[in-house]
């Protein structure tokens, strides 16, 4: 078994509909989000999200993604992409 060790920067998306977050981590995340998203998740609208486009800019259907996401894997729902939210989505075992 291979162990891959990386440092993925904390990404706090708790104002991205106002202020979009940019960079690598982001498309990074974004990404990761898209796998999660192909199971057919839906917002807290109840309406299905549809996948990210890896622009590497996080705004609204970014944090909606990730919001649903952290509900999902049991964390606080936070937008805020920590230690914890990179391992989740990481592995995406939960």
């Amino acid at each position: 078994m291979t162990q891959v060790a990386v440092n993925m920067k904390t990404i706090d998306l708790r104002k991205a509909e106002v202020q979009p977050v940019a960079g690598d981590d982001v498309k990074t995340l974004q990404a990761l989000l898209n796998l999660f998203l192909t199971a057919g998740d839906v917002g807290e609208d109840g309406s299905p999200i549809a996948p990210l486009i890896l622009d590497g800019t996080a705004g609204k259907n970014t944090k909606q993604a990730l919001l649903a996401f952290q509900t999902a894997a049991h964390l606080a729902t936070d937008a805020i992409v920590g230690p914890l939210t990179w391992r989740k989505l990481i592995e995406q075992e939960f």
